[in-house]
């Protein structure tokens, strides 16, 4: 039979509705392969520690997610940046030689730019070809809302993709609930040193999502987030176009970015917006090395719609000299 179980009954139904999100293509990806995770940073833990090597090399996105470098790095494994443009991953710029590749092809994080097809197909290829093991973070996939998302690259090519997913975004951090789907022999792999180190995901935030799902809340609370979201994002884009101020990224997500000539330039705009009450993201602090990259990241979800709106004047007088 499969290794794959969890902990919690009705869990691995509710992410696979989660993971349907209207896909006719999902390959060989069944429900049975969903495995509990407590979120993100905790599956790459464990991937670095039950499947990869200490001293194995794995490609990660430069500007990318820091929480998964360091990780990976806890658990022994030597970190390499591979560069990121407006299509996502460089695939050609992957060194040769690694064991591994972590990617957000849905939306890019912090870029936000959605990886294409073509490069889909060539990081597949390359992946079969040099025995790579690609991790997919699907850390926002729920919120897109311009059009239906590319199918998963763990349904295209569910034989070297390890899929994870997290409920942080769209319902609260605090929960610890997220899964993986692997290949079988990588999710047998992870439930081993499970069993070995006697540790698990907590339950808790699994039934959460169980419950959730059983009344129709979780569907429900997404059309709204998504409708929400989708008009706070128009919100900030037309206001920055009409002040001229660029953007980048695709229409999807919890946060835009506005790109900034300068290393000095992103240091001033973060600290105006430091003294005028307002908390920005700068590129900086998502790149592994040397940034190569920069610009303010704005979030719009944590905030209330008033409280967005009444920020926008200060962020256009902020961003306006300064972007343009």
């Amino acid at each position: 039979g499969d290794a794959v179980a969890v902990e919690e009954p009705g869990y691995q139904r509710a992410v696979w509705a989660l993971l349907h999100r209207g896909l006719d293509v999902r390959g060989g990806l069944r429900e049975e392969l969903v495995l509990a995770t407590g979120g993100t940073t905790s599956a790459l833990v464990e991937l670095g520690l039950a499947v990869l090597r200490p001293g194995d090399a794995v490609a990660v996105e430069e500007p990318g997610y820091q929480r998964a470098v360091w990780a990976l790095r806890s658990a022994g494994v030597r970190v390499v940046q591979a560069p990121v443009d407006a299509e996502g991953l460089l695939v050609e710029a992957v060194p040769p030689g690694v064991r591994g590749v972590y990617c957000s092809p849905a939306h890019q994080y912090p870029m936000g730019g959605r990886m294409s097809a073509a490069r889909r197909v060539a990081l597949v290829e390359r992946a079969r070809a040099e025995g790579w093991l690609v991790v997919e973070d699907d850390y926002d996939g729920e919120l897109r809302y311009d059009v239906a998302p590319l199918p998963l690259l763990a349904a295209l090519a569910p034989d070297v993709v390890v899929h994870l997913g997290t409920t942080s975004k769209i319902l609260t951090p605090t929960l610890g609930a997220g899964w993986m789907v692997a290949p079988e022999p990588i999710a047998a792999e992870v439930l081993a040193h499970r069993d070995r180190t006697g540790t698990s995901p907590s339950a808790a935030g699994q039934r959460v999502v169980v419950e959730l799902a059983r009344n129709g809340d979780l569907g429900r609370h997404l059309r709204k987030l998504r409708r929400e979201l989708s008009e706070r994002r128009a919100l900030l884009s037309a206001a920055f176009a009409e002040a001229g101020i660029p953007v980048l990224g695709d229409d999807a997500g919890a946060h835009i970015v506005v790109p900034l000539p300068s290393a000095q330039a992103e240091r001033e705009v973060l600290a105006e917006a430091h003294d005028r009450g307002l908390r920005l993201d700068g590129l900086g602090r998502h790149h592994a090395g040397r940034p190569k990259v920069h610009g303010a990241a704005i979030g719009y979800s944590a905030c209330s719609r008033d409280q967005l709106t009444a920020a926008l004047p200060d962020l256009i007088r902020i961003l306006t000299p300064a972007a343009t």
